[in-house]
């Protein structure tokens, strides 16, 4: 089961949508989330695109970040949802929970040094690049089909607040700027800074700023911790919980015992 030690959000790349208090839990996308709401899981395993000599096939990495903000749309027409407040969360919000996953795999496949403050800048700069590219898409989306209601939503809320011509203005020409088609697009599990079916080594845990990149935080785990003891875990979790603290709260701060 998960021991909760920090309120959990999930936040949107969108600036006029605030963040969520989540308090349900979804097995589907393994992670903490809103009551009612609808999500789409998808995932990109970024180490695959790592050529033999450590570079990236970015090309084809952004064709697949793309192609998978395409997918998710369409399976919010396309499915079928539980009950009726799901299913108006969907038509809301357009949710998708985008894992980006091989961040410990890509730095193990090239050899450079986890513990390395230049390893994490790399994966930094890959990580927003990433996020990026997947914001971009969900904006041209908005603009050539059309934005997430909830922005109409919270436009409405806006004007009965302001009752004002200007501010009316002010989040039309808001809209045009930054307006997205899905109200969240990106998860990151924090156990994805270690290298995949093998035992968790610690020295990857100097990856975990990675984290504040994506909207939310999942459960997602491949690599072992058999062999931590309870300072190792305790430690663990220590620093994601600071760096999610530092993030404004977003995610969710979780033991699994």
């Amino acid at each position: 089961m998960f021991l909760i030690l920090e309120p959990s959000v999930v936040t949107s790349p969108c600036p006029l949508l605030p963040a969520e208090p989540a308090s349900d839990f979804s097995p589907q996308v393994c992670m903490r989330v809103p009551t009612h709401s609808a999500w789409v899981p998808l995932q990109v395993d970024l180490s695959a695109f790592v050529a033999g000599d450590g570079t990236l096939a970015l090309g084809a990495l952004k064709n697949r970040l793309e192609c998978c903000v395409d997918e998710g749309d369409t399976l919010h027409d396309q499915t079928e949802w539980s009950d009726s407040l799901v299913e108006y969360d969907s038509w809301l919000n357009r949710r998708l929970a985008i894992a980006l996953r091989g961040w410990g795999d890509i730095v193990k496949s090239r050899g450079d040094d986890p513990t390395s403050l230049q390893t994490l800048r790399d994966m930094e700069e890959l990580a927003e690049w990433a996020c990026q590219v997947l914001h971009d898409r969900s904006r041209y989306l908005a603009v050539t089909s059309s934005w997430c209601p909830a922005l109409d939503e919270a436009g409405s809320l806006v004007m009965q607040t302001k009752q004002s011509r200007r501010w009316g203005r002010r989040w039309r020409r808001a809209l045009q700027d930054v307006a997205v088609r899905h109200r969240n697009l990106t998860t990151i599990s924090p156990w994805d800074v270690f290298p995949r079916d093998q035992p968790a080594d610690l020295r990857y845990a100097d990856l975990l700023p990675l984290t504040r990149f994506a909207d939310s935080l999942a459960f997602q785990r491949d690599a072992s911790i058999e062999h931590w003891n309870v300072n190792d875990f305790r430690g663990f979790h220590e620093r994601l919980a600071a760096i999610v603290r530092c993030h404004g709260g977003a995610g969710l701060v979780a033991k699994q015992v």
